[in-house]
């Protein structure tokens, strides 16, 4: 577990996101176990080094919070009709044939990637978009049962970039999902949202760097204190977003923003935007003007 401080920053932007997501995510509730190790494991996430491996241990924990033997996380492109996977849980999904696998499902037009075709985005399972016949009859459901053991199954979509669509693809024998546990998928929904932006954050970033011939930042940036998450803050702030441009780019308040500077500026021995960017850029922390999106 993370410091008390971060814990609590991030708890109290999750709570402000729920307060506002509306009332089709009002209708159950987390247990307080599984709220506060969710909200820790959002923490964890958000300052991990090492971001690429991240829906895996998300995958994980989300086993548990909605009792699900199997997930994916799929990233999928309609206009392309192509579709991968970025993580899965447990460890050994990875070891059958799942890129394949999500590749077919996008030719066969799986029901809940159609569905999240559309842009709609609250949490389904199969047998409220598609007729329970005509599912048990579908190749989708038997090679899932035969390779996962899986008879039902639920989208957790996250919003999407033009016609990228990117969510958990979750699975289970016995019952179907309960409402109130499609209800839970909808209010983890701000969070996986927010790990989400994240993580492709740092990715893009990383390439940014990559295509500039210099090294990666992140092992200066531990050397001198700085969390993967202030790197991220630091980079976006590079590009000359203003704190409230930077709080929609990643998902946070305005306030986190600030909070997040003002530890940027104190271990750089910085005191304003200017000298903490060009600084940032001689050391090495952020890429040269030029090579970004």
């Amino acid at each position: 577990m993370l410091p008390g401080r971060n814990f609590h920053r991030y708890k109290e932007n999750y709570l402000q996101r729920i307060s506002s997501a509306g009332d089709d995510c009002c209708v159950a509730d987390f247990s307080q176990r599984d709220y506060e190790h969710m909200l820790d494991l959002a923490v964890a996430v958000l300052e991990s080094r090492n971001h690429e491996s991240m829906w895996h241990v998300v995958g994980q924990e989300i086993l548990g919070v909605l009792h699900a033997t199997t997930t994916i996380f799929v990233n999928l492109d309609w206009r392309r009709r192509t579709g991968h996977s970025e993580g899965w849980a447990p460890a050994w999904v990875g070891r059958t044939p799942v890129e394949e696998l999500v590749g077919r499902r996008m030719q066969q037009e799986h029901p809940l990637f159609r569905y999240t075709s559309g842009g709609r985005r609250r949490p389904v399972t199969v047998d409220e978009v598609s007729d329970r016949t005509d599912w048990l009859k579908s190749d989708c459901y038997h090679e899932a049962y035969e390779i996962y053991g899986t008879t039902r199954q639920m989208v957790l979509p996250l919003p999407a970039t033009g016609e990228v669509i990117r969510g958990f693809i979750m699975g289970r024998p016995g019952k179907d999902f309960t409402l109130r546990e499609t209800a839970l998928a909808g209010r983890l929904q701000p969070l996986l949202r927010s790990i989400d932006i994240h993580i492709r954050e740092m990715r893009r970033l990383r390439q940014n760097v990559k295509g500039d011939g210099a090294a990666d930042p992140a092992g200066r940036a531990a050397e001198l204190g700085i969390t993967p998450r202030e790197l991220t803050v630091l980079q976006v702030l590079a590009e000359g977003l203003t704190a409230a441009a930077i709080g929609r780019r990643l998902n946070i308040s305005v306030r986190t923003v600030h909070a997040h500077l003002d530890k940027l500026y104190r271990k750089l021995g910085t005191s304003d935007r200017l000298s903490t960017v060009l600084l940032a850029k001689d050391l090495g922390l952020t890429p040269s003007p030029g090579n970004g999106p």
